[in-house]
Order: structure tokens, then sequence, then C-alpha cells
């Protein structure tokens, strides 16, 4: 090298440092960068430091990096004519774009590259470094691909364990400070989060739900989060101060979180090159069920979301939904009732007609009145409940003993039959054969009928298992489920209707032509079941 030499490079120093690179190579941080660097620049007196960018935590597979951005403004500026890098990775990983700026940007703008490591200088190239260079960029973006195929899998291995992967917990549970994975109910907001819950059961919307969160002074989740020292951003925010929405209400009404559900990759990238995250289709997010612990009881959530699912709008002079919005139904078109004001003088008369009816396109009215209705309504539901007490009285006269032979008994029965159906296809099918050989059938019946036998064996196949593993359940069952029982029994005493009460017992309510009114409960299947097996037990006790 000349002792003097004939130009000083103005050159500007760049380090990178990838996530992924914290766990891997100590030689790659960012001090260790700027060491190399600093002491290759003292040992050549045509290159002198005029400045350094960074960026710290950025991945090489794209150039939109603020660090990166620097270095091309000191270019673009005339303030620097250099880049030197420790090795072409901190350049970058994605072949084509540093093989752009490499033989396309950098020599047009008249730019001096240098990677020390790689021994890379376009100021002195060799023949070589035509293939060299490239050959190098190729590994390098072959590195960052099968990085990014190891992270995915094992991100998605982590998700399907139930370990919590985002950057946030949802509103009502904080990242256990034991293990970061984990989630633990936040006792403040999982109360909010009951009180919402509560007071759509009641029948309000998510927007009067709002109003009465932020009249309570009640911080939203994004300001709550921001107030624990969690450096949480939210696109949704629309104003200075931050309030409860119906947006936020629905969120949060929908979300299975609740019930102890972890969803996790609902939105991604494609691959390591592109980075705008894209919604996955719901049969690719991984699921895992029972993985915390719930703030919202199953059976509620469930009611919540059948009643979310339904026309419940409420009027303008009301708060809440009428008592029976949403349950009511035209048994003949099965369109949804409505309500309907008759003004007669100084009295108002309500009655429920049936939606198509009143739109003018059919059916009939099946009109009646709302008083009436909703005594009929009552006196159902309190007949139910005394049902559900003597079905409960009667349970605890028998053994779980009893009533789980009883049940054995009856899948043994289904299992028996089962299992003689699917012998029966399968002796078909075996028969075919010589049926075609002794010419009572040709050759393209036996393959159909063959392929028809085939997927009967399949579906007896499918439902001989499904019974087995019932039975199975069964035998670890310790006592009949009750849960559902509880559901009617909280409500003895009941002598007037409310939404909660109505929401939580009724599924539908059909209202005929003739002013009759047939309910149908929630939990009726399971009612039949144990009644189906009371009045066994108590045929072979006799």
């Amino acid at each position: 090298m000349a002792l003097y030499p004939e130009k000083i490079y103005r050159s500007m120093a760049y380090y990178r440092l990838s996530k992924n690179d914290y766990a891997t190579h100590e030689s790659d941080s960012i001090s260790n960068q700027r060491k190399l660097i600093q002491n290759y620049a003292a040992t050549h007196a045509d290159i002198e430091l005029v400045g350094e960018a960074y960026d710290d935590g950025y991945t090489g597979t794209n150039y939109n990096r603020p660090g990166f951005c620097a270095v091309m403004e000191a270019i673009e500026s005339g303030k620097a004519d250099c880049v030197i890098v420790k090795d072409l990775s901190r350049l970058g990983r994605e072949y084509i774009e540093t093989g752009k700026y490499l033989e396309m940007v950098f020599p047009d703008k008249g730019v001096r590259f240098i990677a020390i490591n790689d021994d890379v200088d376009s100021d002195h190239r060799s023949q070589g470094d035509d293939i060299l260079i490239p050959v190098k960029n190729i590994i390098n973006e072959s590195q960052c691909r099968e990085l990014s195929k190891k992270l995915r899998e094992q991100f998605r291995l982590q998700r399907s364990q139930g370990e919590f992967l985002g950057a946030f917990a949802s509103y009502g549970y904080l990242k256990s400070a034991e293990d970061r994975h984990k989630l633990v109910i936040d006792d403040y907001a999982a109360e909010i989060v009951r009180n919402i819950f509560t007071l759509k059961m009641q029948g309000y919307s998510q927007q009067a739900i709002a109003d009465n969160l932020n009249r309570m002074g009640v911080l939203p989740p994004s300001e709550y989060k921001k107030q624990l020292g969690l450096r949480y951003q939210s696109g949704f925010k629309s104003s200075k101060r931050a309030e409860w929405t119906a947006m936020t209400v629905r969120k949060i009404l929908t979300n299975t979180v609740y019930v102890g559900e972890l969803v996790q990759g609902k939105r991604g990238t494609p691959n390591y090159k592109v980075k705008k995250m894209r919604e996955r289709k719901p049969e690719d997010w991984v699921v895992v069920e029972h993985n915390h612990e719930p703030i919202i009881d199953e059976l509620l959530f469930s009611a919540v979301q059948k009643m979310m699912q339904r026309d419940t709008r409420t009027s303008p002079d009301h708060k809440t939904v009428q008592v029976l919005a949403g349950l009511l139904f035209c048994p003949d078109c099965n369109r949804a009732m409505c309500r309907r004001v008759v003004t007669r003088g100084q009295k108002k008369f309500y009655y429920y007609v049936c939606s198509t009816n009143k739109k003018g396109c059919g059916c009939s009215s099946h009109s009646i009145s709302q008083e009436k209705l909703e005594i009929a309504v009552l006196h159902a539901i309190q007949g139910q409940i005394q049902s559900i007490v003597e079905m409960d009285t009667l349970l605890k006269q028998i053994s779980c003993n009893e009533l789980l032979a009883v049940k054995l008994k009856r899948l043994d029965i289904l299992i028996a039959q089962a299992a003689q159906e699917l012998e029966r296809y399968e002796t078909f099918r075996m028969k075919l054969y010589e049926a075609m050989t002794d010419g009572l059938v040709d050759r393209e019946e036996y393959h159909q009928m063959r392929k028809r036998y085939t997927q009967q064996i399949e579906v007896s196949e499918q439902a001989l298992h499904e019974l087995e593993q019932r039975r199975k359940e069964t035998e670890e069952e310790a006592a009949p489920d009750r849960t559902w029982m509880e559901q009617f029994l909280q409500y003895q005493n009941i002598t007037a209707l409310d939404r909660e009460v109505v929401v939580t017992l009724i599924d539908r309510i059909y209202v005929y032509e003739n002013r009759e009114v047939h309910i149908d409960f929630n939990f009726r299947d399971e009612m039949a079941e144990i009644y189906d097996l009371l009045n066994t037990a108590k045929k072979e006790a006799v």
C-alpha cells in the first residue's frame, strides 16, 4: 500500500444483528463488529471512518432497515463513498437484493464496498470474485431459509404444546413471572371480563356495555396494558383518549381464550422473504383446549355466542333488549318473530308477529300478546325446573355404580349391533367375487358394489370405534355430569322472567297460528338421556 494514498475514502461502518444471532455467534455482536471495522480502518491509510449505522434485531432478508437507510442517506448526500461491513451476511441474506446492491447500486453511485472477513473489496476485485461473491450470497440466503424453516417448526411445536408465544397476553391474563409462555389470570381485568359477560346475558348491547365501562372510568385494554408498563400499541385507537368501543367488547365476548382455549397462528408470513402478515385459514390455526385457567364458564360462553348470532338489537328508548328477543320463531317459515306496538286511545298493546308476514312476503301473522306469551313462558320454565328437581331427587336415590352399570350395558348393546353390522357388510363384500365368477353379476357391477360395500364398512368401523371410545370414557366417569342440571336448579324460586334466566334455559320458542307455544329448552338431549337411564334402572330393580 502506498505511504500517501491517492484517494481517501469517507467510509460508513455498518453493523447488523438479527434476533436469531443473539443465541448463536457472540462474534456477531454489534460491539465486536465495531471493533473489527475500527481496527481495519486504523491499518488502512486510504480509509477514514466518517460515521456508523447499525440495525439491532433486524433480519437480513430485506433492506427496509433504519440503519441501512441511514447508510444510503449518507451516500446520497455525499457524506460517504465507502461502506464497510464485517462480512457479506451483515449486509444482507437475500441473494437477489444483495446482488443488486453489489453489482448495480454501489457501482452506479461510485461507492466502494468492503466485506472484511470475506476478503471482498470492490476496488481490488480478482477474477474469482465474480463467481465467489454470488456463491457466498447464495449460501447466506440458504442458511437464512433453513433457519426460517427450523424456527417455524419450533414455533409450531411450542404452540401445539400450549406455550403462549404472543407479545402480549389477552386482556384478563398476564404472562406468568415464572414462565413467560404460560398465561395466568389478572384478577382485576378478569373481573371486568366477567362483568362484560354478565351484562351481555342481561340483554345489554355491546355499545351499551362499552358506554357503561367508560362511565365507570375503566381503562380499555390498550391503556390498561400501558399502565402495567407494557410497550403496547394498537392501530384501533381513534381519538386522543382511548375508550371502550363496541368492537372491543365484541372481541372479548367472542374470544375463546376466556374458556381456557389457546388459539395461535391465526396470522403469519408465507415465507421468510415476505414480511407482510396474512390471515391463515382456520384449519391452519393451532388450537389447544383446556390450556390455562378459564375466566368464563363454558356454558355461559356458549349462551353468549348463541345470542350474538341472533338479531337482538335494542330499541331506541331501551338500554337492554326485550326479554324474549332472539328466541322467538315462526314454526312455518322458521323466521324470527318481531315485536309490534298497537296504540288504542291512550293505551299501547304489544304483540309478537311473524316477520315474514309483517313484511308482506307471505306466511300468516302468528300474532300473540307479549304479556300472555311471557306468562306462558314463565309457567313452562317453572314446570321444566320442577321436572329437573324431581330428576335430581331420583338421581340421589340411585347409586353411581347402578347408573354406570346401566350406561355400560346400553353401550355394550350398541357396540354388539355395530359389530354385527360391520361383519354383515364384510361378508357381503367377500361373497361378491363368488357372485361374479358364478355369472350372477358382471365385472362392472362387481366393482360398483364392492366400492359401495367398502364405503359402508369404513362408516361402520368409524361408528364402532366411536362407541368403544365412548364406553372407555364412560368407565372413567366418577358420577353423572350434573353441570347442566345446576343451570336449572339455580332458578328454583323464579317468579318473574328476566333476560339471564331465559337465555340460560331456553334455545328456541315457537308460536303457532292458534297461539300454541312450543319451547325447546337447552340440554333437552341430556335430560332425555337421564330420563332413559332412570327408567331403565327402575325396571331392572323390579
